[in-house]
């Protein structure tokens, strides 16, 4: 992003920490009832650390393209060298790699015309399966003429916004196909983060009372039994307000990779299952807490290393192949 706004590059390194933190599982099971501590962390950043990737998607799709008024063709072509590149990429070697590892796999692969095919059809089930988010956010850019119209005046606004929280309530949720229901599912996030950026919603947001207020009601709802949406808002709310006041103390906080974030999304998954599987094979729970850092830090810089390395690199098509 140009001009880069520090509590901005704060929140992208905290919402990257977390989906890292979240991939962890060195039991292969899921909130772990042997593993409260954990557990309860799981629980919590899958409350919604993804809708606040998409709200964060959203928000600075209005910073980079709809608010410097980009060209749609021209904004799409960006979006598919930038997301269908690495998607296709990652696809075919996540496929070739689980399936020369088939019998260590949860998920075993097989090298068939209808697998591949299907694994781009139906991004869920894609052997790098967190390649969803990629497939749903592209889709989301295609809306970006709904979204230029939206923003025209507040009447317009007030109704699209309406229309993305019926699709969140009333739409299919086993439709697989391209991602259509998670698209309908993370559209009320990426459009929330639109016009949390485009009426400047943060300048609100930036005193200490305000920051402890959307502490007190994201750990409380947290606890209690409340819909989805509300805790998933709660937590955003709380992400900003928390990377708002680190931007006035540490404004380098997580400098050391937020800058790829895009990259760890992408490679930090493989040197994780590497972690789980070598956690698994020693099979000594005092180790636990020391695996459990080990697989945070290796998730965060080796991608990050590999990323200032790939840059370097002349080929254009090979920078491209990792997003870069």
């Amino acid at each position: 992003m140009s001009n880069k706004i520090i509590w901005v590059s704060i929140l992208q390194g905290w919402s990257m920490l977390l989906v890292v933190i979240g991939h962890i599982m060195l039991t292969n099971i899921f909130q772990n009832e042997a593993t409260p501590v954990t557990a309860f962390i799981e629980k919590t950043i899958y409350s919604f650390h993804m809708p606040l990737f998409m709200f964060i998607s959203g928000f600075l799709f209005y910073h980079t393209k709809l608010e410097k008024n980009k060209d749609y063709i021209t904004t799409i072509k960006d979006k598919s060298k930038r997301l269908l590149i690495p998607f296709c990429f990652f696809t075919i070697a996540c496929l070739l790699l689980k399936y020369a590892f088939n019998p260590l796999m949860k998920r075993p692969v097989e090298l068939s015309f209808n697998y591949i095919i299907n694994s781009f059809l139906y991004p869920a089930s894609n052997p790098l399966g967190e390649l969803w988010f990629i497939s749903t956010l592209f889709i989301l850019f295609l809306f970006m003429p709904v979204y230029k119209y939206a923003l025209a005046n507040k009447i317009r606004t007030g109704i699209c916004w309406i229309i993305c929280l019926s699709v969140f309530v009333f739409f299919p949720d086993n439709i697989d196909l391209l991602c259509i229901s998670r698209v309908g599912y993370y559209a009320i996030y990426f459009f929330s983060g639109i016009l949390f950026f485009k009426f400047a919603y943060y300048k609100y947001l930036e005193n200490k009372t305000v920051f402890f207020v959307s502490a007190l009601l994201f750990f409380t709802l947290t606890i209690l039994s409340v819909p989805k949406i509300f805790l998933s808002f709660s937590g955003i709310l709380f992400s900003i307000c928390l990377c708002l006041q680190l931007a006035k103390y540490i404004p380098t906080l997580f400098g050391s990779f937020r800058d790829y974030t895009f990259q760890i999304f992408l490679l930090g998954i493989f040197f994780q299952m590497a972690v789980r599987f070598a956690y698994l094979k020693v099979n000594i729970e005092s180790l636990y807490i020391l695996f459990y850092i080990g697989s945070i830090l290796v998730a965060l810089y080796i991608p990050t290393f590999m990323a200032i390395q790939i840059k370097k690199i002349k080929v254009p098509i090979i920078r491209l192949f990792f997003g870069l």
